[in-house]
């Protein structure tokens, strides 16, 4: 029998996460800060790579594709950009959130430091959201000027071959 599929009396079993989140400390944080900021940034650099190329596929012509499957990976696209948009407005103010590290100067500064880290301008975790949001939504205003690219050339095409005498 195959694993979670039933105990073999023909009633089914269902599986139950345990999963619990552990909070994180501020040395653990700031151990792993230097890695997550690396990879931040080449995923940044690799989307933003990524939908350049194809915003200028899209625009010498060299993208091709179907309308049916230009609006379903439209669909895709636009889905996860507004999942990240959800992510970021259900976290921003979260991550904005003062650590409670206590009343001295110390805790203050470490607690600005980590606020600053969340949703700092320039390389904050709010700002690395919004990134990945303009990235997916140009990636999208690419495929959706393809579409319409090929919409109006069959369109052309269609009224062409009509005018010759033939039928679509």
């Amino acid at each position: 029998m195959a694993e979670g599929t039933g105990t073999g009396t023909g009633t089914e079993t269902t599986a139950v996460s345990t999963a619990t989140t552990t909070p994180i400390t501020a040395e653990q944080l700031a151990a792993v800060k230097p890695v997550l900021q690396q990879q931040m940034l080449v995923d940044k650099a690799e989307a933003s790579n990524a939908a350049a190329k194809l915003d200028q596929a899209a625009d010498s012509g060299k993208l091709t594709l179907d309308v049916d499957a230009a609006d379903a990976l439209i669909k895709a696209v636009d889905t996860a950009r507004d999942q990240v948009m959800d992510l970021w407005k259900r976290t921003s103010d979260q991550l904005a959130t003062p650590l409670q590290l206590g009343e001295n100067p110390v805790a203050k500064a470490i607690s600005a430091r980590f606020s600053e880290l969340a949703v700092g301008e320039d390389r904050g975790a709010a700002k690395a959201l919004l990134d990945l949001f303009k990235v997916l939504d140009d990636i999208s205003n690419a495929l959706s000027k393809n579409r319409d690219t090929i919409r109006q050339a069959e369109d052309e095409a269609e009224q062409g071959f009509k005018k010759s005498g033939g039928s679509w």
